[in-house]
């Protein structure tokens, strides 16, 4: 959407622009109200995934940490009757699903004062546009990173083994997935990341689907329509190359049958003693299992256990991958409901936006993906998917996840996007701001002079949460 577009929309839809000049400030560059409207804008252009899901708004003003009831649509079945009977009424009530906002995506830097005098153009693209481009990634990646929801419950493929010559037939799997399973054909999705994309491009089936799509469809993400879904290509989808990850390897010693029950698998990983919960791979199988038990000793594994059957049959000598564990790195650890960064180390390969990340074993096992990972200095600082669970205390082992891409698909009902609108800051505070709400999407902007720093500080946020409503609706689309 161009400024044009937005104002031709403007023109047409009520938009709901909520603001507060606590300064007075007359330049038109510092107008919150402008900032807001133009950070909607960007927003709407940068997300994808978020678009394509069951998006749940209103106009009341929440806080952090909030719960909102969303629904989960109700399942009818079908019933007879003789001519004597009565009918039953079936419930149709949807199923209340609580989302708790605990999703608050900000973005917060300083124009100084060297800078004022330039245009609210040249500002938008200076600082707004990739401030806020920050949060829709953030947001995007909350929403497509849920893909974990679906591990070794519903999926199709291996983990690094999408090639055109099988994405046919990949993709005809993930529909029949969908047809047993009762999803509604309409509003069907497949997200793709740009990797698993390029497999789909070397294919006939883009070449046919290209030729009826229309040139604004593909300006949107939009690829084409296959064996009845949409499919988009989406940056932010879980996807991590091998190279930036952490791996021991080995062989295993016998070969294993397609569905084989897990069990222990005599194993040569010279050099290395896995750490239970650790993530591994069998190639030829390549699903992305963890270890549940293992045979270890004198610095080698002999033996592991994985925690689900295998899906493809697998060689004898085939190679596994183990993805070595890091740990937490905070003396007071992390409590349940952290939701900001946590800081992860013992590591080579840093833990990458995309990747699958698991704390505990057993029962307090949680699995997480990440959406941001940054260094400072030695440190390593990851952002999840969501609040943590489960408590993580000091040295506690974290399980990076598999290389690989986790695309998804699903119906727009799987799951949900929730979004309300933040608070204003009275003027008597000193600051300024502006909330602009359109489609379903609200986002707040506030300005404020800061005399320490010697510049106005723009704070762009949003608050959010995502909720799983229906597993059967979706499946995991491996690349």
């Amino acid at each position: 959407m161009n400024t044009i577009q937005l104002l031709q929309l403007l023109a047409a839809t009520p938009v709901q622009v909520a603001f507060d000049n606590g300064d007075g400030n007359s330049n038109d560059a510092y107008v919150p109200e402008h900032w807001a409207m133009e950070s909607l804008m960007i927003l709407e252009e940068s997300m994808v995934m978020s678009k394509l899901v069951h998006r749940d708004f209103s106009s009341q003003v929440q806080s952090f940490g909030d719960i909102v009831n969303t629904r989960r649509p109700s399942k009818f079945y079908s019933s007879r009757k003789v001519d004597t009977d009565d009918v039953t009424e079936q419930d149709a009530i949807s199923t209340n699903v609580q989302v708790p906002l605990d999703q608050h995506h900000y973005t917060s830097f300083i124009i100084k004062d060297g800078e004022s005098s330039k245009s609210f153009k040249d500002l938008v693209s200076t600082y707004l546009t990739p401030a806020i481009q920050a949060v829709g990634r953030g947001v995007d990646r909350s929403v497509v990173g849920q893909a974990h929801r679906f591990v070794n419950e519903s999926q199709v493929g291996m983990l690094d083994g999408l090639t055109s010559s099988n994405f046919r037939s990949q993709l005809v799997e993930a529909n029949e997935k969908m047809n047993m399973a009762n999803v509604p054909e309409d509003m069907r999705r497949l997200v793709l990341s740009p990797t698993s994309e390029s497999a789909m491009l070397n294919t006939d089936l883009f070449v046919a689907a290209n030729q009826s799509a229309t040139t604004e469809a593909l300006r949107n993400a939009e690829i084409s329509r296959l064996f009845g879904f949409d499919i988009y290509r989406a940056r932010n989808t879980p996807c991590v190359s091998d190279s930036a990850t952490d791996v021991s390897t080995g062989t295993v010693t016998n070969a294993l049958a397609a569905g084989t029950t897990a069990a222990s698998q005599a194993v040569t990983i010279t050099g290395y003693e896995v750490v239970l919960g650790e993530y591994a791979t069998v190639a030829g199988n390549q699903q992305p299992q963890f270890i549940t038990a293992a045979t270890t000793g004198a610095g080698d594994t002999t033996a592991v256990t994985l925690d689900v059957d295998n899906k493809y049959a697998t060689a004898a000598l085939a190679e596994i991958k183990v993805y070595e564990s890091a740990a937490v790195d905070l003396a007071a650890g992390y409590a349940a409901g952290w939701s900001k960064e946590i800081n992860i180390d013992t590591f080579t390969n840093a833990p990458q936006a995309g990747q699958l990340m698991a704390f505990g074993v057993g029962a307090a096992r949680r699995v997480y993906t990440i959406i941001e990972s940054r260094a400072n200095g030695a440190d390593q600082y990851i952002l999840l998917d969501r609040p943590l669970e489960v408590a993580l205390v000091d040295d506690q082992a974290a399980f990076p996840g598999p290389s690989g891409c986790f695309n998804l698909a699903f119906h727009r009902d799987a799951l949900a996007f929730v979004n309300r609108p933040l608070a204003l800051p009275g003027g008597a505070l000193g600051a300024s701001g502006a909330v602009a709400s359109y489609n379903d999407l609200s986002i707040r902007v506030v300005m404020q002079y800061d005399s320490k720093k010697q510049g106005t500080r723009v704070t762009c946020d949003l608050l959010s949460g995502v909720a799983l409503l229906d597993a059967e609706m979706a499946t995991l689309f491996l690349g």
